[in-house]
């Protein structure tokens, strides 16, 4: 997601770093349901928790090193959507319609304030941040590839390990805190209400680094 107009970045993310430390320990129960990998999911109950920057951006890179390991030849290999897509990134920024990140890009399909949606393109190996939204609630839908959704109500004392499949679909209200993991490259369609504008209520906790 771009990061202009994000709200408090540096404020929640200390925050949680002081206040949240033991929170973000694994809940594998969603994905021993969906795995057919027993072997990966005994490797992910070895990972340390997320108490860090730094340990967030290993924590999801290790993730995908897993993954390679366990599906080295990767589950879904057709994508025709996802390299449409990826090709109209490649092509170049356009202003609210195409947008170019670290981990892949995003192209905009409608946008009627406050509704929008979007494609979310998420290149294998990379990660969007562990993140929430003020106001913003939104539904993720799987439409090609594969990876990993981490997702925490505000109620809960873990993160929830989900494997993402086509036609897996996911409701994200204000405050839900969430990252998504492309294991392998990853296309998600999201529809969203977005009332202070566009990606104007992000909320960082931890960010991947570039590299």
């Amino acid at each position: 997601m771009k990061e202009a107009g994000v709200i408090n970045r540096k404020t929640e993310s200390d925050l949680n770093r002081k206040q949240n430390e033991d929170v973000y320990r694994l809940d594998l129960d969603p994905i021993r349901g969906s795995s057919q990998s027993h072997g990966l999911i005994h490797d992910l109950d070895r990972l340390p928790s997320i108490d860090s920057q730094a340990s967030f951006n290993e924590f999801c890179r290790e993730v995908c090193r897993l993954w390679r390991k366990h599906y080295p030849e990767g589950q879904r290999a057709v994508l025709p959507e996802f390299q449409r897509l990826a090709q109209q990134i490649v092509a170049g920024a356009i202003d609210n319609q195409v947008i170019q990140t670290s981990w892949g890009g995003v192209v905009v399909t409608r946008h009627q304030h406050p509704d929008v949606e979007k494609f979310l393109i998420v290149r294998q190996g990379k990660f969007l941040a562990l993140e929430k939204h003020a106001e913003k609630d939104e539904t993720l839908e799987v439409k090609e590839g594969g990876g990993i959704l981490l997702l925490r109500d505000g109620c809960e004392h873990t993160l929830a390990v989900h494997e993402l499949q086509p036609g897996d679909t996911f409701h994200f209200k204000p405050h839900v805190e969430h990252c998504v993991i492309g294991t392998e490259d990853l296309l998600l369609f999201e529809r969203s209400t977005d009332p202070l504008g566009m990606d104007q209520d992000l909320l960082f906790i931890y960010t991947p680094e570039e590299g």
